[in-house]
């Protein structure tokens, strides 16, 4: 349970920078908090939503639980939580479309033993929030996967540090080059250690320091195409695709040639693409006009488009594909070529003109690319006659420039070549010196990494059993079906009619095997067969509360190990209402493990306190504003027993009269505020004491004819009257005077008439 919101920050205006106040009561299993409007219980009651998971920007807090853990924003809460406020109804409850989510209710009264086996396989999974030594075996898969990734950012570590101690070792290109994944491959290599002694390393590390630059790939003119899963050198593919495309242009097809479509051929594609589709969807009807489809034209159509036909478009298309496939990987070449910078700077001048010369031959083998694809689309139009190839790729010029920039290459790598040797034979022994420094580290580190990574797939394995029959038996035990049944038989209860009534809202979805089933994908709001509209306030609010509470029993929610937040439940429910909003609140939420309801209903809250007065486990709270400065803040604070104590505004009232004639000294600021509560009580006395619907002041007048001191009645109007309004004067020290005496007055005029009642309030209020 949570006992405690030590702090809150960033959580709307009034709620910018809470802190728990040392003397406020911990949390109990069920709390009440009472505020006004605009005070901020939305505000709080969405930091809930937070602690469950949902984010808030920029929002901070720390809550503890019954055993002092702490938790903050980045923390997973044990146990569920379950909103109702106006997020939640806007997130489920579509009020404006007439339509909700669907739940899977929970059927356990039916299936009691594998309800008890779900709750016991989750407990292996999830663990015993009632005993946290039992962690469960996700929460110990991520501890094995936490230490899997700690020892794998270890020997990161490990070869990230050598790999900049042998970048600086070798010197040159290689203290920018060599990093991680290089030392990782070099170890992969080691079969066993071997460092250099003291004057080895120096003689060795000297060597690298001479002055060369590194041997640079040539060129390849190979290009390797996924469609074929080969590699082709870019001269032979040219020729073969010209061979192809010769070959196919000039093939012709028999068939029934339909004029119309042989002259136009983006309605021959058009035609051909539409017998596919009537084809696929066993149209009887055309799709365009839904007029039987001729079987003569259908006919036609299949002579047109005949088998042969067929294969030769499917023929012509290959080939398209390939050529586009090669296309990108032709402009790709322009990007792979080395930095001028790499090679030594006399063949620089020679490189950067034959790279030139390269770059344009390649533009023109792309032109030449793109017109072949234009004559290869254009035959797909054209099968039923030959056409004369006119675009002959030839590759030989662009494979001679790639030749030329490799000759210069070449020449950079034989001047390397002199003193290379002797610089890779000092490099590679130093490389092995220090890889063997880590050697034993890193041996180590993954033999436990093997191990972990054993454990981890055990638990994984267990975990997905596990979860496989939660599903199974989840499957048995719940129903979207059933959930709307429940939802109609308390909304019927709530409302006291049956005008409206939720509909499941069906969908197909292809299973494993491919055949289509039937699921609830939501819930119709109807009224009287008709999807609602113009729903009522009341009806709105009726509608998703009791959405909530049937949600409450759904299978990812268990109320008894979960914590319920209810916020103003009752804000558009008339009086008849509130009795039936608060039995469904109480029903739904008794055996919850913690809950929380915020309201500031007069009323409800009375409903509330009384229901809760003598169970025990309670907290009664208000939250309650001040300003800091010119910011409005919010506080916890525990509930005025006045509150809590009396039954009605009226009692209340009543009580504060008295304690305020008790606390007059003589001064203004006593006397000031006197009339105002004055005037509530004696309206409420008359209310009930005189209850003929008149003024006040017809009540009083009638009070008169039946012989009660008409001098006191007049005095009691006019102070509860006339002192209780703006009058546009500036204070009457004749108030504190006046005050004493209406005050007596009126005790005395309530109980002379009323003298049974103003006894027993009397009483009451003591």
């Amino acid at each position: 349970m949570i006992v405690r919101i030590n702090k809150i920050k960033n959580l709307g205006l009034v709620f910018c920078d809470y802190a728990w106040d040392a003397a406020l009561p911990v949390f109990q299993k069920f709390n009440l908090i009472y505020g006004w409007n605009g005070c901020g219980k939305t505000t709080l009651a969405r930091l809930f939503d937070a602690i469950g998971g949902t984010t808030i920007e920029d929002l901070e807090y720390e809550i503890e639980d019954g055993q002092g853990v702490k938790y903050k924003q980045q923390d997973a809460f044990p146990q569920k939580i379950r909103v109702f406020n106006q997020d939640y109804v806007q997130n489920n409850v579509k009020l404006l479309e007439s339509r909700t989510n669907s739940i899977s209710i929970s059927l356990g009264k039916e299936n009691k033993e594998l309800v008890e086996k779900i709750e016991s396989d989750k407990k292996i999974l999830q663990g015993d929030p009632a005993d946290l030594k039992k962690p469960g075996k996700i929460a110990l898969r991520a501890k094995l996967v936490e230490d899997i990734e700690k020892k794998t950012s270890a020997r990161n570590g490990k070869f990230t540090d050598i790999a900049k101690t042998i970048g600086a070792a070798i010197g040159g290109n290689a203290l920018r080059d060599y990093r991680k994944p290089q030392a990782e491959k070099d170890f992969a290599g080691l079969a066993a250690k071997s460092e250099l002694s003291d004057d080895d390393l120096k003689k060795y590390s000297f060597s690298t320091k001479q002055d060369s630059l590194p041997v640079i790939d040539l060129i390849s003119q190979n290009i390797t195409l996924s469609s074929d899963g080969g590699e082709f050198n870019i001269v032979v593919f040219f020729k073969s695709a010209s061979d192809e495309a010769e070959s196919l242009l000039l093939k012709t097809v028999e068939s029934e040639t339909i004029s119309r479509l042989a002259s136009n051929g983006d309605i021959a594609a058009w035609v051909e693409q539409g017998i596919h589709l009537h084809k696929k969807h066993s149209s009887k009807n055309c799709e365009y006009c839904l007029q039987k489809l001729p079987v003569a034209r259908v006919e036609q159509l299949a002579k047109h488009f005949n088998e042969a036909d067929k294969k030769l478009k499917e023929s012509v298309q290959s080939l398209i594909t390939k050529l586009r496939e090669i296309y990108p990987l032709i402009q790709m070449q322009a990007t792979q070529l080395p930095d001028i910078a790499r090679l030594y700077e006399e063949y620089r001048t020679d490189f950067e003109r034959k790279r030139e010369e390269l770059a344009t031959t390649r533009a023109e083998l792309l032109k030449y690319i793109l017109a072949l694809i234009k004559e290869l689309e254009d035959k797909k139009t054209k099968t039923t006659e030959g056409v004369n190839l006119k675009t002959i790729i030839d590759a030989s010029l662009c494979s001679s420039r790639i030749n030329e920039l490799n000759q210069v290459i070449s020449r950079h790598n034989q001047k390397t070549a002199a003193f290379d040797d002797v610089k890779k034979d000092a490099i590679k022994r130093l490389k092995v010196h220090y890889l063997s420094t880590i050697f034993d580290d890193v041996k180590s580190l993954d033999a436990d990494v093997l191990k972990l990574g054993g454990d981890i797939q055990v638990l994984k394995n267990e975990i997905s059993g596990i979860e496989s029959i939660i599903i199974q038996n989840l499957a048995q035990i719940s129903s979207k079906h059933k959930a709307c049944e429940l939802i109609n038989e308390k909304l019927t209860t709530f409302l006291g009619h049956q005008e409206l009534t939720f509909v499941p809202q069906i969908d197909k979805e292809a299973d494993s095997d491919g055949f289509e089933k039937e699921i609830v994908v939501g819930y119709q709001i109807m009224r009287g067969g008709k999807p609602a509209a113009h729903l009522s306030e009341s009806e709105k609010t009726a509608i998703a509360f009791v959405y909530f509470v049937v949600h409450l029993g759904d299978q990812d929610f268990q109320v008894s190990d979960g914590i319920v937040v209810i916020d103003d439940p009752i804000s558009s429910f008339d009086s008849n209402s509130l009795y039936q909003a608060f039995s469904f609140l109480k029903n739904a939420v008794k055996d919850a493990r913690q809950v929380f309801i915020f309201t500031h209903n007069f009323d409800f809250l009375k409903l509330v306190i009384n229901w809760r007065r003598h169970g025990g486990g309670s907290g009664y709270y208000m939250i309650k504003n001040h300003f800091d400065g010119d910011v409005r803040c919010a506080r916890l604070e525990k509930m005025d027993k006045e509150l809590c104590e009396y039954e009605s505004e009226y009692h209340y009232l009543f009580k504060l009269l008295k304690m305020m004639r008790a606390d007059q000294d003589g001064s203004i600021a006593k006397a000031y505020p006197i009339p105002n509560v004055a005037r509530k009580v004696w309206d409420t006395f008359l209310m009930f004491s005189v209850p003929n619907g008149k003024t006040n002041y017809k009540k009083m007048e009638e009070l008169k004819a039946a012989g009660h001191d008409e001098q006191k009645l007049d005095a009691i109007y006019k102070f509860t009257n006339d002192q209780s309004h703006i009058t546009g004067a500036g204070f009457n020290p004749a108030l504190v005077p006046e005050t004493k005496k209406v005050v007596k007055e009126l005790l005395e005029m309530m109980d002379a008439i009323a003298p049974q009642h103003f006894k027993a309030i009397d009483t009451a209020t003591n």
